[in-house]
């Protein structure tokens, strides 16, 4: 199979699929094919493609604008139709990630679909693409005399302008997940949002917030927080900090994301004079540092 651009000439054949799909009552609102030129006016220039083989075309996809407004220049709704006797082979699937490549080398940072709730194979292709199901707009359209619900999906680009997810989890997000977070958000800039949690929740360790501060941090601001108030956030990564917190942690639903583990000293468990003590969180602060520039360096 091969997929290229577009053209005015794939015309005739992209219309004989679009009407295909139109016939199966569950693809568009659409009851007729336009004409070249209301069609070309109604998707976009850019990323518009076919999908053939042996020079013949089996399906098209394209996207259209949601909006004029400039904060939605990233944002585009796609269309895929693949050609009745090429179903159910992969065509669908090949052009919608093709699709998704060259719509973020385009600056799209977000694409969205809406389906009708019947078509749960394109559903499907597009979960399986990275779409996540919104929500569901009820009957938003009448066709034929019947009105129709609409599945809105979406896939948000993680190469433009996204923002990465961290969670630092630890037993009471006290100490080491705290210092973790300390450094990471100062590490990390605009390129990602960092959240610290734990199992419990024992409040901010004054002996981690001093040995932060020598270095330059201030974490006094930072609250302790359960892992359970952040949930429905899509993590990127979940780095757990003590053995206790790994062990021990509920369930996270994150299927993207990647999961790290390491088991830093704990201070908070030294006894000894104060100068011993302090010495102990500046141990402990360090391995974090040393660890959270690693980190850094090669994830982000």
């Amino acid at each position: 199979m091969k997929i290229t651009a577009l053209r005015e000439i794939h015309f005739p054949a992209v219309s004989k699929i679009y009407t295909e799909g139109i016939a199966t009552g569950i693809a568009t609102f659409e009851t007729q094919v336009p004409d070249w030129e209301i069609w070309n006016d109604k998707f976009l220039q850019e990323c518009r493609f076919v999908a053939l083989i042996d020079n013949e075309i089996i399906g098209w996809c394209a996207l259209s604008g949601v909006s004029k407004r400039s904060v939605y220049s990233g944002v585009a709704e796609n269309t895929v139709y693949v050609a009745e006797k090429a179903r159910g082979k992969g065509v669908g699937k090949a052009l919608l990630l093709h699709l998704i490549s060259e719509s973020e080398k385009a600056g799209f940072w977000t694409l969205q679909a809406g389906i009708f709730p019947q078509n749960e194979v394109s559903i499907e292709l597009h979960k399986q693409c990275g779409f996540r199901v919104i929500g569901t707009r009820e009957k938003i359209a009448e066709r034929g005399g019947v009105w129709f619900d609409n599945v809105l999906l979406e896939r948000r680009s993680k190469k433009i302008g996204y923002m990465k997810n961290i969670l630092v989890l630890c037993t009471g997000n006290s100490c080491r997940s705290q210092m973790a977070h300390g450094y990471l958000e100062q590490m990390t800039g605009d390129k990602a949002t960092i959240y610290s949690a734990g199992i419990e929740t024992h409040g901010i360790n004054p002996g981690a917030a001093a040995t932060m501060k020598k270095d330059g941090i201030d974490i006094t601001g930072h609250t302790s927080n359960h892992v359970d108030e952040y949930q429905g956030i899509e993590w990127d990564f979940i780095i757990t900090v003590c053995d206790h917190a790994y062990e021990n942690c509920p369930f996270i639903p994150a299927p993207n994301a990647m999961r790290l583990h390491h088991n830093f000293y704990d201070p908070s468990k030294f006894e000894g004079s104060q100068i011993e003590s302090e010495a102990a969180f500046a141990k402990a602060r360090d391995e974090i540092k040393e660890y959270c520039t690693s980190f850094v360096a090669a994830h982000l």
